[in-house]
């Protein structure tokens, strides 16, 4: 007997042939939960420089890579690269409103490292490191 034709309806062209079963979804849940705690933690430590930024970067990867074999990624992970990359340029442009700012107020990063040292030895009654 020949699959391909129904003695019914005449010849049916591949029928089963086009047949194809469900794809599994490949994205990693195990990435998107890290990016999460990675983003989240970014994002509460903007004001620690070294620390947001490493935490954002690893956002950003775990986001990327939880795609798996997929084109897109889930709604969950591409909150967090946005969470990440926010918190990123956060942290970057805080920094540079500090440095700005104690560039305005002392003239150089000199003069503040002097005025520090100045202020450490008022306050510690003299005594010499």
């Amino acid at each position: 007997m020949d699959f391909h034709q129904n003695p019914d309806d005449g010849p049916r062209s591949y029928q089963y042939a086009q047949y194809r079963p469900p794809q599994s979804d490949k994205r990693s849940n195990a990435m998107t939960v890290a990016a999460v705690i990675f983003s989240i933690l970014a994002a509460s430590t903007t004001c620690c420089i070294y620390f947001s930024i490493v935490c954002g970067a690893l956002g950003v990867t775990f986001a990327l890579l939880s795609k798996g074999g997929e084109l897109t990624m889930s709604k969950t992970a591409s909150t967090a690269l946005w969470l990440s990359v926010g918190s990123m340029a956060l942290t970057v442009f805080l920094t540079g409103i500090a440095f700005a700012s104690v560039i305005s107020q002392y003239g150089s990063l000199d003069a503040f490292a002097d005025a520090y040292m100045k202020m450490l030895e008022d306050y510690s009654g003299g005594l010499t490191y």
